[in-house]
Protein backbone atom coordinates (compact mmCIF):
# COMPACT_ATOMS: atom_id res chain seq x y z
CA UNK A 1 0.00 0.00 0.00
CA UNK A 2 1.10 3.76 -0.41
CA UNK A 3 2.34 5.16 2.76
CA UNK A 4 2.62 8.47 1.19
CA UNK A 5 -1.78 8.15 2.10
CA UNK A 6 -2.29 11.57 2.81
CA UNK A 7 -3.14 10.91 6.87
CA UNK A 8 -6.68 12.13 7.73
CA UNK A 9 -9.89 9.98 7.61
CA UNK A 10 -11.93 12.70 7.86
CA UNK A 11 -14.67 11.31 4.93
CA UNK A 12 -15.97 7.68 4.39
CA UNK A 13 -15.71 7.46 0.95
CA UNK A 14 -16.73 3.87 1.06
CA UNK A 15 -14.08 0.79 0.42
CA UNK A 16 -10.48 1.39 -0.20
CA UNK A 17 -7.33 -1.25 -0.93
CA UNK A 18 -6.61 -3.26 2.18
CA UNK A 19 -3.47 -4.75 3.31
CA UNK A 20 -2.83 -8.19 1.51
CA UNK A 21 -1.19 -10.28 3.65
CA UNK A 22 -1.76 -12.73 6.19
CA UNK A 23 -0.46 -12.63 9.68
CA UNK A 24 2.51 -15.69 10.04
CA UNK A 25 1.62 -19.30 11.55
CA UNK A 26 0.54 -19.17 14.60
CA UNK A 27 0.20 -23.12 16.61
CA UNK A 28 -2.60 -25.06 16.33
CA UNK A 29 -3.33 -24.73 20.13
CA UNK A 30 -3.31 -21.76 23.43
CA UNK A 31 0.01 -20.51 24.35
CA UNK A 32 1.74 -18.27 25.66
CA UNK A 33 1.33 -15.49 22.59
CA UNK A 34 -2.35 -16.11 22.84
CA UNK A 35 -2.55 -15.03 26.92
CA UNK A 36 -0.72 -12.17 26.01
CA UNK A 37 -2.75 -11.01 23.49
CA UNK A 38 -6.17 -11.52 25.70
CA UNK A 39 -4.14 -9.39 28.02
CA UNK A 40 -3.37 -6.77 25.77
CA UNK A 41 -6.99 -6.59 24.88
CA UNK A 42 -8.02 -6.51 28.50
CA UNK A 43 -5.41 -3.74 29.34
CA UNK A 44 -6.41 -1.85 25.75
CA UNK A 45 -10.36 -1.90 26.88
CA UNK A 46 -9.83 -1.09 30.67
CA UNK A 47 -7.69 1.92 30.14
CA UNK A 48 -10.06 3.44 27.14
CA UNK A 49 -13.17 2.41 28.70
CA UNK A 50 -14.24 2.89 32.04
CA UNK A 51 -16.45 0.34 33.21
CA UNK A 52 -20.61 1.12 32.53
CA UNK A 53 -23.39 -0.49 31.49
CA UNK A 54 -22.72 -1.07 27.17
CA UNK A 55 -26.19 0.36 26.60
CA UNK A 56 -25.09 3.46 28.30
CA UNK A 57 -21.42 4.11 26.72
CA UNK A 58 -21.04 7.87 25.72
CA UNK A 59 -17.60 8.94 24.09
CA UNK A 60 -16.18 11.98 26.06
CA UNK A 61 -13.83 14.15 23.35
CA UNK A 62 -10.65 13.05 24.49
CA UNK A 63 -8.27 14.81 26.15
CA UNK A 64 -5.63 17.29 24.17
CA UNK A 65 -2.63 15.11 26.46
CA UNK A 66 -3.60 12.71 23.66
CA UNK A 67 -3.00 14.43 20.82
CA UNK A 68 0.25 16.12 22.36
CA UNK A 69 1.56 13.03 23.29
CA UNK A 70 1.21 11.26 20.21
CA UNK A 71 2.96 14.64 18.17
CA UNK A 72 5.72 14.32 20.64
CA UNK A 73 6.78 10.76 20.12
CA UNK A 74 5.36 10.21 16.34
CA UNK A 75 5.19 13.56 14.81
CA UNK A 76 2.71 15.91 13.29
CA UNK A 77 0.94 13.55 10.88
CA UNK A 78 0.08 10.95 13.64
CA UNK A 79 -1.44 13.54 15.44
CA UNK A 80 -3.78 15.21 12.92
CA UNK A 81 -4.38 11.21 11.47
CA UNK A 82 -5.12 10.21 15.24
CA UNK A 83 -7.49 13.51 15.06
CA UNK A 84 -9.28 12.56 11.81
CA UNK A 85 -10.36 9.46 13.71
CA UNK A 86 -11.86 10.89 16.90
CA UNK A 87 -13.76 13.37 14.61
CA UNK A 88 -14.63 10.38 12.68
CA UNK A 89 -15.86 8.44 15.58
CA UNK A 90 -17.45 11.65 17.08
CA UNK A 91 -19.67 12.41 14.11
CA UNK A 92 -20.72 8.77 13.11
CA UNK A 93 -22.35 7.75 16.90
CA UNK A 94 -25.98 7.74 15.09
CA UNK A 95 -25.16 5.26 12.54
CA UNK A 96 -27.06 1.83 12.17
CA UNK A 97 -24.78 -1.08 13.24
CA UNK A 98 -23.87 -2.13 10.06
CA UNK A 99 -23.13 1.02 8.81
CA UNK A 100 -20.93 1.10 11.92
CA UNK A 101 -18.91 -2.33 10.94
CA UNK A 102 -18.61 -0.90 7.35
CA UNK A 103 -16.83 2.30 8.24
CA UNK A 104 -14.69 0.77 10.76
CA UNK A 105 -13.39 -1.87 8.70
CA UNK A 106 -12.83 0.02 5.06
CA UNK A 107 -11.41 2.82 7.70
CA UNK A 108 -8.48 0.95 9.10
CA UNK A 109 -8.41 -0.93 6.56
CA UNK A 110 -6.24 1.78 5.39
CA UNK A 111 -3.63 0.98 7.68
CA UNK A 112 -0.71 -0.58 5.64
CA UNK A 113 -0.06 -4.67 6.51
CA UNK A 114 3.63 -4.74 8.11
CA UNK A 115 5.50 -7.57 9.88
CA UNK A 116 6.68 -6.82 12.99
CA UNK A 117 10.58 -7.30 11.98
CA UNK A 118 9.75 -4.47 9.24
CA UNK A 119 7.99 -2.35 11.12
CA UNK A 120 9.44 -2.76 14.99
CA UNK A 121 12.59 -4.07 14.11
CA UNK A 122 11.64 -7.13 16.34
CA UNK A 123 10.06 -10.47 15.80
CA UNK A 124 7.14 -10.31 17.84
CA UNK A 125 6.16 -6.99 18.79
CA UNK A 126 2.81 -6.20 20.72
CA UNK A 127 1.45 -2.95 19.37
CA UNK A 128 -1.58 -1.09 20.94
CA UNK A 129 -4.06 0.71 19.00
CA UNK A 130 -2.77 3.81 19.43
CA UNK A 131 0.47 3.08 18.03
CA UNK A 132 -0.96 1.36 15.24
CA UNK A 133 -2.66 3.96 14.48
CA UNK A 134 0.18 6.70 15.14
CA UNK A 135 3.01 5.13 13.20
CA UNK A 136 0.34 3.70 10.32
CA UNK A 137 0.72 0.39 9.84
CA UNK A 138 0.74 -3.17 11.70
CA UNK A 139 -0.13 -6.88 10.81
CA UNK A 140 -3.66 -8.22 11.17
CA UNK A 141 -3.86 -8.81 14.84
CA UNK A 142 -2.90 -5.33 15.16
CA UNK A 143 -5.41 -3.54 12.74
CA UNK A 144 -8.25 -6.70 14.36
CA UNK A 145 -7.43 -5.31 17.87
CA UNK A 146 -7.83 -1.18 16.78
CA UNK A 147 -11.24 -2.13 15.08
CA UNK A 148 -12.39 -3.81 18.10
CA UNK A 149 -11.89 -0.54 20.15
CA UNK A 150 -13.18 1.51 17.17
CA UNK A 151 -16.02 0.02 17.22
CA UNK A 152 -16.05 0.18 21.31
CA UNK A 153 -15.85 3.79 20.58
CA UNK A 154 -18.98 4.12 18.40
CA UNK A 155 -20.80 2.42 21.18
CA UNK A 156 -21.00 -1.18 20.26
CA UNK A 157 -21.09 -3.68 23.01
CA UNK A 158 -18.34 -5.41 24.02
CA UNK A 159 -19.98 -9.15 24.55
CA UNK A 160 -21.10 -8.66 20.76
CA UNK A 161 -16.78 -8.60 19.74
CA UNK A 162 -15.05 -11.92 19.11
CA UNK A 163 -11.61 -11.80 18.38
CA UNK A 164 -11.01 -15.04 15.40
CA UNK A 165 -7.86 -16.85 14.72
CA UNK A 166 -8.16 -18.42 11.18
CA UNK A 167 -6.40 -20.11 8.95
CA UNK A 168 -6.64 -19.42 5.22
CA UNK A 169 -7.84 -22.12 2.98
CA UNK A 170 -5.06 -21.55 -0.42
CA UNK A 171 -2.19 -20.63 1.40
CA UNK A 172 -2.38 -22.43 4.79
CA UNK A 173 -1.70 -18.85 6.33
CA UNK A 174 -2.95 -17.99 10.04
CA UNK A 175 -4.82 -14.72 10.31
CA UNK A 176 -6.72 -13.13 12.19
CA UNK A 177 -9.69 -11.23 11.88
CA UNK A 178 -12.49 -9.20 14.19
CA UNK A 179 -16.12 -10.89 14.74
CA UNK A 180 -19.36 -9.44 15.20
CA UNK A 181 -22.31 -11.47 16.78
CA UNK A 182 -26.10 -10.14 16.52
CA UNK A 183 -26.74 -11.83 19.26
CA UNK A 184 -25.25 -13.29 22.37
CA UNK A 185 -27.85 -14.27 24.43
CA UNK A 186 -28.87 -17.33 22.12
CA UNK A 187 -27.21 -21.05 20.98
CA UNK A 188 -24.22 -20.18 18.27
CA UNK A 189 -26.32 -21.78 15.54
CA UNK A 190 -28.49 -19.01 15.64
CA UNK A 191 -26.43 -15.85 16.11
CA UNK A 192 -25.31 -14.25 12.52
CA UNK A 193 -21.47 -13.34 12.52
CA UNK A 194 -19.95 -10.67 10.58
CA UNK A 195 -15.97 -10.48 9.55
CA UNK A 196 -14.06 -7.73 9.22
CA UNK A 197 -11.09 -8.50 8.05
CA UNK A 198 -7.77 -6.44 6.89
CA UNK A 199 -7.69 -8.31 3.59
CA UNK A 200 -11.40 -7.51 2.77
CA UNK A 201 -12.97 -4.09 2.50
CA UNK A 202 -16.64 -5.84 2.32
CA UNK A 203 -18.01 -6.77 5.88
CA UNK A 204 -19.15 -9.95 5.05
CA UNK A 205 -21.02 -12.69 6.72
CA UNK A 206 -19.11 -15.71 8.13
CA UNK A 207 -21.38 -18.29 6.72
CA UNK A 208 -19.95 -17.02 3.47
CA UNK A 209 -16.23 -16.89 4.45
CA UNK A 210 -15.70 -20.20 3.58
CA UNK A 211 -11.80 -19.46 2.43
CA UNK A 212 -11.17 -19.38 5.88
CA UNK A 213 -11.02 -22.00 8.59
CA UNK A 214 -12.40 -20.91 12.05
CA UNK A 215 -9.45 -22.15 14.68
CA UNK A 216 -10.31 -20.03 17.81
CA UNK A 217 -12.41 -17.34 19.21
CA UNK A 218 -11.50 -14.58 21.56
CA UNK A 219 -13.26 -12.58 24.31
CA UNK A 220 -12.23 -9.24 25.96
CA UNK A 221 -13.56 -10.82 28.92
CA UNK A 222 -11.30 -13.91 28.74
CA UNK A 223 -13.55 -16.21 26.77
CA UNK A 224 -11.99 -19.23 24.47
CA UNK A 225 -14.04 -20.94 22.19
CA UNK A 226 -12.06 -23.72 20.28
CA UNK A 227 -13.30 -24.60 16.86
CA UNK A 228 -13.88 -27.29 14.64
CA UNK A 229 -14.01 -26.52 11.20
CA UNK A 230 -13.70 -29.15 8.13
CA UNK A 231 -14.86 -26.58 5.28
CA UNK A 232 -18.84 -26.58 6.09
CA UNK A 233 -20.53 -26.73 9.04
CA UNK A 234 -18.49 -25.25 11.66
CA UNK A 235 -19.14 -26.82 15.57
CA UNK A 236 -17.51 -25.45 18.99
CA UNK A 237 -15.52 -28.04 20.21
CA UNK A 238 -14.73 -26.44 23.56
CA UNK A 239 -15.70 -23.15 25.53
CA UNK A 240 -13.98 -21.90 28.37
CA UNK A 241 -17.07 -20.95 29.92
CA UNK A 242 -19.86 -23.38 28.80
CA UNK A 243 -19.87 -27.06 27.55
CA UNK A 244 -19.87 -27.94 24.11
CA UNK A 245 -22.23 -26.90 21.94
CA UNK A 246 -23.13 -26.52 18.24
CA UNK A 247 -22.32 -23.72 16.14
CA UNK A 248 -22.03 -22.03 12.26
Amino acid sequence: MNSNRRPGWRVYRGPAAGAKRAWPWWPGRPSLRLLRLLLLLSVCALAMFPPAPASAFVPAPWSENIFDQVRREYGEPAAQRLRSLHELIRANQDLPVREKLALVNTTLNRIPWATDAAHWRTEDYWATPLETIATFAGDCEDIAIAKWIMLRHLGIPGENLRLAYVQIKNTCETHMVLLYLDRVDVPWEQRHIDVLDNKDNEVRPGRDRDDLLALFLMSGSGEMVVLADAGGRRSVKKNSCQQETAAT
